[in-house]
């Protein structure tokens, strides 16, 4: 399960920056707080929420029902994940979607599609496309 697999890979990134955050404001609160301190305090304090906010969505998926959203293509764009994964990506209906490259091939801007995804992180189950878009 696609959404299970999030929550497990950002849970321990999220436990080392709450435990360095942790960290820095335990240090700050025992030397004084300065400029140095409040900087990190802020970084660090704004990737531990990034990560957090994540997998609370990934384990508040785990407990949803998958929705259906059907739409217009409005958008439709590819990318490189890491330099390492090319992962595709389609907008319907104020949602952002990413599809894997088998499933993007298929879909053109301008297609109505039905995607079967999580409320919470939008992670795909299916995506079937209902209409082509007509070229006349």
């Amino acid at each position: 399960m696609t959404v299970l697999r999030s929550g497990l890979l950002f849970a321990p990134f999220f436990a080392l920056s709450a435990a360095a955050l942790g960290l820095i404001i335990a240090d700050s609160v025992r030397q004084g707080f300065g400029v140095g301190s409040a900087i990190g305090v802020v970084l660090v304090g704004f990737v531990a929420l990034l990560l957090g906010f994540q997998v609370v969505q990934s384990i508040r998926d785990l407990f949803a029902r998958t929705v259906e959203t059907i739409g217009v293509v409005v958008r439709r764009w590819s990318r490189n994940e890491f330099m390492l994964f090319r992962n595709g990506y389609i907008f319907v209906e104020n949602h952002v979607f990413r599809l894997e490259p088998e499933e993007y091939i298929d879909i053109n801007l301008g297609d109505t599609v039905r995607v079967v995804h999580y409320p919470h992180t939008s992670t795909v189950e299916s995506v079937e496309v209902v209409s082509k878009e007509s070229t006349s």
